[in-house]
């Protein structure tokens, strides 16, 4: 997975995700055989510092909120998607291509696990797009940190924003980019572009159809 983390809508850290088992983002690491936090074999990825924060007031209601994140989530990424599991007091909401509710914010119950990006139907939509019967699927998966989102807040305000993407469809979208110069939102230009990105398209599913992950792997307290 590739994480990303934004602050006051500026990317303050960003990192990609090595351990099959999958990731704890959390304030800092939890000690050893603690059950609380999780796996111990998950790896940490902390929250970067609110120190670099230039408003002192956002820096302030930052520090104050991560009192509520101490514990963090649990992430892990296989072939049918990603996967999520709150452990920490504060609110969780995220946005998604697996959303149960388009017209409200999602939040996440604290300690139940909870798919929120699906593969199979990024591939069906991607399928769709490249026949120009859809617009690009959402690739990435949005998680705020303390309040409600989305709502009518702008994205650049909102405290604590965390991007994840799965690598391949990361990788995929980087290569369509490359394909139609404007961009992947833009419809198929001509039958030769159509050919090259589909190519594109069965090279990068058919390595993600390939085990890269445990099977089965399930997030565990």
């Amino acid at each position: 997975m590739v994480i990303s983390f934004y602050y006051g809508g500026k990317l303050v850290g960003h990192t990609t995700t090595s351990y099959h088992e999958g990731c704890r983002i959390s304030l800092s690491q939890p000690p050893p055989s603690d059950k609380l936090y999780g796996p111990d074999s998950l790896e940490h990825v902390p929250f970067p510092s609110a120190d670099a924060i230039p408003n002192d007031r956002q820096k302030h209601i930052t520090k104050k909120l991560f009192g509520h994140l101490e514990r963090g989530v649990l992430l892990h990424s296989n072939k049918q998607g990603i996967f999520i599991k709150r452990l920490c007091q504060g609110r969780v909401f995220w946005s998604g291509n697996n959303v149960l509710y388009k017209d409200r914010p999602n939040k996440l119950d604290r300690d139940e696990v909870v798919k929120i990006f699906d593969a199979s139907q990024f591939v069906r939509e991607l399928q769709q797009f490249y026949s120009s019967q859809g617009r690009f699927p959402e690739s990435r998966v949005l998680l705020c940190f303390g309040e409600e989102f989305p709502d009518t807040v702008p994205l650049r305000c909102k405290l604590i924003l965390v991007q994840v993407e799965q690598l391949w469809v990361r990788q995929l979208v980087e290569e369509a980019g490359k394909v139609y110069s404007g961009g992947p939102m833009l419809p198929v230009a001509d039958e030769t572009q159509h050919d090259q990105i589909f190519r594109i398209f069965q090279d990068i599913c058919g390595a993600h159809q390939r085990p890269l992950f445990r099977e089965n792997q399930q997030i565990t307290v």
